[in-house]
């Protein structure tokens, strides 16, 4: 996947930050903007799937998807930097 073992260790930690800001972004509001999407397609129905309500929903799917995956990519930074602080720890 990534090899972080190869990287320094401020390589990783700017991997990790860069995890964290697309987990921020990608999670912006997007419980409010999901259900207020589930309410306008429930109101309106069909007039909604034709003002593009499902595009916004599928749009709203990938930013969560787009979340989902950096909070998974930020976890496996934590972890190798737990495992090389754990290392230097029993030198």
């Amino acid at each position: 996947m990534l090899r972080l073992r190869r990287y320094p260790v401020i390589a990783v930690l700017v991997i990790a930050g860069a995890f964290t800001v697309i987990l921020a972004y990608a999670t912006l509001n997007l419980f409010q903007t999901s259900m207020a999407n589930i309410r306008f397609l429930r109101a309106f129905g069909w007039v909604a799937v034709m003002e593009g309500g499902l595009v916004q929903l599928a749009e709203i799917m990938l930013c969560a998807i787009a979340a989902m995956l950096s909070y998974i990519g930020f976890k496996i930074c934590e972890s190798e930097l737990v495992y090389r602080y754990r290392a230097w720890q029993d030198r």
